[in-house]
């Protein structure tokens, strides 16, 4: 078993200037606005997928490689370098050119012609977002103490739900007026604002500042290959990043191609479709991750274990949610399900993140949010996507009887135009080839919960407990 220092240097006092509440304060705030960008360049993407699809002539798996593997693979692997070198620079200025790097590829995405340019621009976005999360983290970790930290990440997840708010509904209105490659572009001038915003405004923590176990200068940043020993020796490790896998991947699953289902298998144009979701999605996701930082925190201080029992129990209730919004042939009564299925699913996010960052000392912490991004972005935002797409294809195939689906229905649409009854039976085919490719991945959701179950039972044994060192004041 790999082992580290479990905590060095002085108790800092609590005035320091970076500990006070109004820089906190504009610390999550900054973080939220980070997250926020991070998650409209990813869903720009997903609400402008059945445009693309239609005008590049793409079939379901080439979505699912786009907004899967595509962009997970560069995304995951660059984030262990990435968060190896977190440990050991300025992270403030490594956040800024990360912010700035997936912006600009995000506008380049406007200029794809075909799969594979759009491929290659949403691998340059995936390369800048890759350090966004281990920076974020681990800065989250020196700003505030251990049974803060669901709460705070709580907070700073909103990014997601406003995120997808601000791609889904900027990007349908854009690309309603002036096409999906307008919408890339205007996407990408917020990312460089805020770019800015971080570099000119947030400054760089000692780390093990909120502990008063400040490691800076005092202990060396364990190698990559120690904090892998170090983690996969903890039961709660493996037990939490396997349900955290299953989760994500058919999380991902969903977000990706829940979308495409509305805009095929419901007269809804793509703006209303895009602006209705974004809502039903903010405030789901947003309600949701809340709840599970506030409410699992406060549960957790009563007994530890509830910080991931609470997540297992919302797991095992959304495969049935999810499957009354696949079945439901009205499209608000189908919402309805997904809003309520988004929020309970929302509440398991801010606490493994919380919990994976206190099982590990300061000097850890970027290094441990790469290797969750690696693990997680390749097995559950890589493959839930991709594995989706591979089914609705075969799905979609089976259920078509007018010939061959791929050559009688380029990009879902039937070959001898808009209207026809052979585009009518297309679009049938490729809805009803998505409806069971979606509902084909719910039941991973319970087989996760049983990991966070499972974990549960180790996590006390498993958390990281600072020791400042003697004689030092």
């Amino acid at each position: 078993m790999a082992t580290v220092p479990q905590g060095v240097g002085p108790t800092l006092d609590a005035d320091h200037p970076l500990l006070r509440p109004g820089y906190g304060r504009w610390v999550v705030v900054t973080l939220l606005l980070v997250s926020i960008i991070n998650f409209a360049d990813r869903a720009v993407l997903n609400v402008l997928a059945q445009p693309i699809k239609e005008d590049l002539h793409l079939t379901d798996t080439d979505l699912g490689l786009l907004q899967g593997l595509g962009f997970a693979i560069f995304y995951s692997v660059l984030g262990i370098p990435l968060g190896v070198l977190a440990e050991r620079t300025v992270r403030i200025r490594m956040l800024a050119t990360c912010i700035a790097a997936f912006s600009i590829m995000t506008a380049a995405c406007g200029l794809a012609t075909n799969f594979v340019t759009l491929l290659l621009c949403r691998i340059g976005v995936g390369v800048g977002e890759a350090g966004t999360a281990p920076v974020s983290s681990s800065l989250v970790a020196d700003h505030f103490d251990q049974n803060r930290r669901g709460s705070v990440l709580g907070i700073i997840l909103l990014g997601a739900p406003f995120g997808f708010l601000l791609g889904q509904s900027v990007g349908s209105l854009v690309a309603s007026e002036w096409g999906w490659r307008a919408a890339f572009y205007a996407m990408s001038v917020p990312g460089l604002l805020i770019a800015a915003l971080v570099f000119f405004t947030l400054r760089e923590p000692p780390r093990g500042l909120a502990e008063g176990a400040i490691a800076e200068g005092t202990q060396e940043a364990p190698s990559f290959r120690t904090v892998l020993g170090y983690l996969w020796a903890k039961p709660t490790f493996r037990q939490l990043i396997t349900g955290f896998v299953l989760a994500g991947f058919a999380m991902n699953a969903i977000a990706n191609f829940v979308l495409p289902f509305y805009l095929r298998g419901f007269d809804v144009p793509l703006a209303t479709v895009g602006v209705m979701f974004g809502l039903v999605s903010f405030l789901s996701n947003g309600t949701g991750m809340l709840l599970g930082g506030f409410w699992f925190d406060r549960l957790a201080r009563r007994d530890p274990r509830w910080a991931l029992r609470a997540p297992a129990i919302c797991l095992s209730l959304c495969a049935p949610i999810y499957a009354g919004a696949f079945l439901a042939r009205d499209i608000y009564l189908s919402m309805s399900f997904v809003f309520f299925g988004n929020l309970v699913l929302a509440m398991h996010m801010a606490q493994t993140s919380a919990t994976m960052q206190n099982m590990v000392g300061p000097r850890m912490r970027a290094t441990t949010a790469a290797v969750v991004a690696l693990i997680v972005g390749i097995l559950a935002a890589g493959l839930g996507p991709t594995l989706a797409g591979y089914l609705s294809d075969v799905f979609s195939e089976n259920s078509f009887a007018g010939g061959v689906f791929f050559t009688q229905c380029p990009g879902g649409r039937g070959v001898d135009g808009l209207g026809t009854n052979l585009d009518i039976a297309c679009v049938r085919a490729s809805t009803e080839g998505l409806r069971l490719a979606l509902l084909s991945v719910l039941p991973v959701f319970a087989w996760g919960a049983v990991h966070y179950w499972l974990a549960s039972r180790t996590l006390t044994r498993d958390m990281y407990r600072p020791v400042p060192s003697s004689g030092r004041s």
